[in-house]
């Protein structure tokens, strides 16, 4: 099935804002309406929608990539073990990466940033693109192996200290934003696998998962089966609701064809999009906007910018034909993995190297100039590693 251009523009574009975000942190200060909600507060920074759009723009990925597996004739068993080892990799990525938060230098072998980049270097070394023309090449075969050792040997070293100062060692606190990212990849997957191209059970899957995370989110969950843990779904549903979301939409641009039906197509996105932000807007009154607590007003919000934008990316690029704004980041629309994972890397060898900046260049505008700088660079170095045949794919 041909590749959608406006999906991989809007995945590009959420990571290069992913990469911007992330490095807030840097800064000194930052204007409220930029910055991740607290926990517990009733708000929505923009930080907050970058990562329900990466995971509306998965959901939309999945139809075109099973539908090309399906079309080269993979056996059903194929397909399956494709999106189960993908999901355990996003999984192992994403446990890794929430253990790094915790890493506790003072009683391991390895200060923070040696060990940040040997299990990053495996991750590589694992998970890399390797050329299929020299497929029976030893060395290929043995640097996967090579990596999987050094993640083992770092599991069995690591040392840990949870928000009370215990120390623990390589446990699950949570899943990280790649695990939970795993496991709405694997939902969404294993759903259109059994369903294929049927809106409609899409739709019922859709406020299934919204009916879930109502559930979670107000207690009466709890309440009811009070054997459970609060993350039995990991992202409580919600973020089942963006997945499904945005295989909906896939669904809705595998029909449209000709401008009357890409009017329909316009008519019917910006439709949903303000019927979920209304909704969104009224159910306030019962639910805070948290993205941490990943509330129903939180995903209904989310969902209906995801959709707005979308629609008006697929005109700019499909429609209008007009690309050229978009070859700067393009890398990250196709590398995106290797892009999010080259920050482990820079940000490592910045504290080894003791590297600060000025006051002037992490304060205010200059700051924020500064990060969006650093996506570009961060970009600039993901494109460049994959002229040299480094990239992941999992």
């Amino acid at each position: 099935m041909k590749r959608v251009l406006s999906i991989d523009v809007f995945r590009g574009i959420t990571m290069f804002l992913m990469i911007w975000v992330n490095d807030f942190w840097t800064l000194n200060t930052i204007p409220k309406w930029l910055k991740h909600a607290a926990s517990g507060e009733d708000y929505l920074g923009f930080s907050d929608l970058i990562f329900p759009w990466f995971l509306f723009v998965m959901g939309m990925s999945i139809p075109f990539s099973l539908e090309n597996r399906f079309k080269k004739k993979e056996t059903n068993f194929k397909v399956l073990k494709h999106i189960i080892f993908r999901t355990l990799a996003l999984i192992i990525l994403g446990l890794f990466h929430m253990n790094m938060e915790m890493y506790n230098h003072q009683s391991s072998l390895f200060p923070k940033p040696y060990f940040v980049i040997m299990c990053t270097a495996a991750f590589f070394m694992i998970w890399n693109i390797y050329p299929q023309s020299e497929s029976n090449n030893i060395l290929y075969k043995i640097i996967p192996i090579i990596g999987m050792i050094i993640l083992i040997c770092s599991l069995i070293v690591y040392k840990g200290q949870d928000y009370n100062g215990i120390s623990i060692g390589f446990s699950i606190h949570w899943w990280g934003i790649l695990g939970l990212i795993g496991w709405s990849y694997f939902i969404g997957a294993i759903y259109y696998f059994i369903f294929r191209q049927s809106f409609f059970i899409a739709t019922i899957a859709f406020f299934i998962f919204i009916g879930i995370n109502i559930l979670s989110s107000s207690g009466i969950a709890y309440n009811i089966f009070s054997w459970q843990n609060p993350d039995w779904i990991p992202g409580s549903g919600g973020l089942q609701a963006l997945t499904i979301g945005g295989i909906m939409t896939s669904l809705l641009l595998m029909k449209q064809n000709g401008i009357n039906k890409i009017t329909n197509l316009y008519i019917i996105l910006s439709g949903v999009g303000l019927i979920s932000l209304i909704t969104g807007i009224y159910i306030r009154q019962y639910f805070i906007i948290s993205k941490i607590s990943g509330t129903p007003t939180w995903i209904l919000i989310s969902l209906s910018s995801a959709l707005f934008i979308y629609a008006l990316i697929h005109w700019i690029v499909d429609i209008q034909k007009k690309i050229y704004w978009y070859k700067p980041i393009q890398i990250a629309g196709t590398a995106t993995l290797t892009c999010y994972l080259i920050p482990y890397f820079f940000n490592s060898f910045r504290t080894i190297l003791d590297i600060k900046l000025p006051l002037f260049f992490i304060t205010g505008f200059t700051g924020l100039l500064k990060s969006i700088i650093y996506s570009f660079l961060i970009i600039g170095i993901s494109w460049g590693i994959t002229k040299i045949k480094i990239q992941l794919k999992i």
